[in-house]
């Protein structure tokens, strides 16, 4: 049976994390965030960053939580739509594997819209091989939801590029000396429209 400091642990994060999706999925994200907190009985999260979706909805993202993950059998027991959930929530995790771990399972089918801006979050991230992960999966692909969600949030997406060349400058400059060839460039640039000209807009087609 669970504590009082146990429940009010649950009640708060799955109060937080209703905030991080569409309203119509309320029932389904209280349910994942139920099993993970009695599976683990651990979490924590930091600032979030605010999305506008194309119904008009805001969701808000943590920038990071610290959650272990459930084990095997947690994911075979839901649902399509909470097994995207929970791979938005893990893709929040402090652990950068397991961050690459379900960003590489967002992406093997089509993302729903709501999902889109986890997967644009991780791209102003320092780890590079989740940039290349997320080029991979959907440079061939029609691009264009992602383009939507980066001109409907084109301030953050401003703030992000830049955040993605500072990492490039701290970390990457000695193995890719010319920005124009890293990889957070090529996504920026291909996958979600943003030129020189998109200081100004995002390239839709």
């Amino acid at each position: 049976m669970l504590n009082f400091f146990q429940r009010r642990s649950i009640r708060s994060f799955t109060e937080r994390m209703t905030r991080a999706f569409p309203l119509c999925l309320r029932n389904d994200v209280e349910q994942i965030c139920k099993k993970i907190i009695i599976v683990n009985n651990r979490f924590h999260y930091d600032d979030s960053t605010k999305w506008l979706l194309s119904s008009g909805e805001i969701i808000a993202i943590p920038y990071r939580i610290v959650l272990k993950e459930p084990n095997n059998s947690f994911e075979s027991s839901l649902t399509q739509t909470q097994k995207n959930i929970y791979h938005c929530i893990m893709s929040r995790n402090s652990d950068g594997y397991i961050r690459e771990k379900h960003i590489k399972a967002l992406l093997e089918k089509e993302p729903p819209e709501w999902a889109i801006p986890y997967i644009i979050k991780i791209c102003d991230e320092y780890v590079v091989e989740i940039l290349q992960t997320v080029y991979d999966a959907i440079n061939q692909r029609d691009c264009r939801k992602y383009r939507e969600i980066c001109s409907l949030n084109f301030d953050y997406i401003k703030r992000a590029h830049t955040r993605m060349i500072s990492y490039w400058n701290e970390y990457y400059r000695w193995d890719c000396y010319r920005y124009k060839d890293y990889i957070g460039k090529k996504l920026y640039r291909d996958c979600f429209g943003y030129t020189k000209t998109g200081q100004k807009e995002i390239k839709l087609d």
